[in-house]
């Protein structure tokens, strides 16, 4: 259903208090931006692969008109999902191609999809009477970059999108799941204290997790500590002689289509001085989807299979 942007209205706040409200009349905030619509969103386009398994994990495929922007693989159980939605691009569409599905809602994982370089300022879209939700996590404003995230903001997620498209108990058991299946490994705590190297990508330095992104908060689910646990921000451009210096127990590698782990693994095993490493010599390694470590529906999966990893190691 078509949206209205609360921006658009805002002159005629009385009018509006004084009109009967429809009972199907629906909104959403994101980052400061609330859209309203005059039903539930079914013309649906989802920016980001966060974004896509949220609405996959709610079984709100039926809503999607496009999708864009795989880091990883699709888990199977939502595979047969995924390939009835059309795929608008590998990365983010263009402007043209968002519109020419005439959608109510776009729906992104990162607040990139809305930059300059990308589909533009969610403003916009509200303007041109089509909503918009980015997910929790990416409202700056709401999480700075020198305070360590929680796990609050994927909740909050779920609740929003539950409401908005009417299905809020099945959004509340995926919600009280993960929190159990997140609780379960703090209480283990397999990563008993250890040092930890995140390896996200790069070769010239080390594109790592710095103090406060998901990525440092997957390495804190499990009691690892982060080498650059120091560094302010999500993430931490590290020089390899800092991760020499850090002297890392074990390494999780990211994968992901635009950097591999193998490609990774052959970066530190070909390099004279990192393959040194104790964790690069025995092997220490512990491989977790790109997507598992962003504060999405997968997350959890992420910290389940690194708990299960260093166990094993352990």
């Amino acid at each position: 259903m078509k949206p209205t942007s609360l921006l658009a209205v805002a002159g005629v706040t009385m009018a509006i208090a004084a009109t009967p409200v429809l009972a199907q009349e629906l909104s959403v905030e994101s980052c400061e931006t609330v859209s309203s619509f005059d039903g539930v969103p079914s013309r649906v386009v989802t920016l980001n692969q966060q974004a896509t398994e949220i609405m996959l994990a709610l079984g709100l495929e039926d809503h999607l008109v496009g999708t864009a922007y795989l880091d990883d693989a699709i888990p199977a159980r939502w595979q047969a999902a995924y390939d009835s939605v059309t795929v608008l691009s590998e990365r983010y569409p263009a402007r043209e191609v968002v519109l020419a599905k005439n959608p109510d809602l776009l729906f992104a994982g990162f607040n990139s999809a809305f930059g300059e370089k990308a589909l533009g300022a969610q403003e916009a879209w509200n303007a041109l009477g089509i909503g918009t939700y980015l997910v929790n996590v990416e409202c700056r404003n709401l999480h700075p970059a020198a305070v360590k995230l929680t796990t609050a903001p994927l909740f909050i997620d779920l609740e929003r999108i539950g409401a908005l498209f009417e299905v809020e108990e099945k959004a509340a058991e995926l919600a009280a799941d993960i929190r159990l299946r997140l609780e379960a490994v703090a209480g283990a705590n397999p990563g008993q204290g250890k040092r930890a190297f995140l390896y996200d990508s790069g070769s010239e330095t080390a594109f790592s997790a710095g103090c406060c992104g998901a990525p440092g908060l997957l390495l804190d689910a499990v009691g690892l500590v982060n080498i650059a646990g120091d560094v302010e921000g999500r993430w931490a451009d590290l020089a390899w002689e800092a991760v020499v210096a850090g002297n890392p127990e074990v390494i999780v590698l990211v994968d992901a289509e635009w950097s591999t782990a193998d490609e990774k693994i052959a970066h530190l095993k070909d390099d004279p001085v990192l393959s040194t490493l104790e964790a690069v010599e025995n092997e220490r390694f512990v491989v977790i989807p790109f997507s598992a470590t962003v504060l999405g529906v997968r997350f959890v999966e992420g910290v389940e299979a690194l708990g299960a990893d260093l166990a094993a190691l352990n």
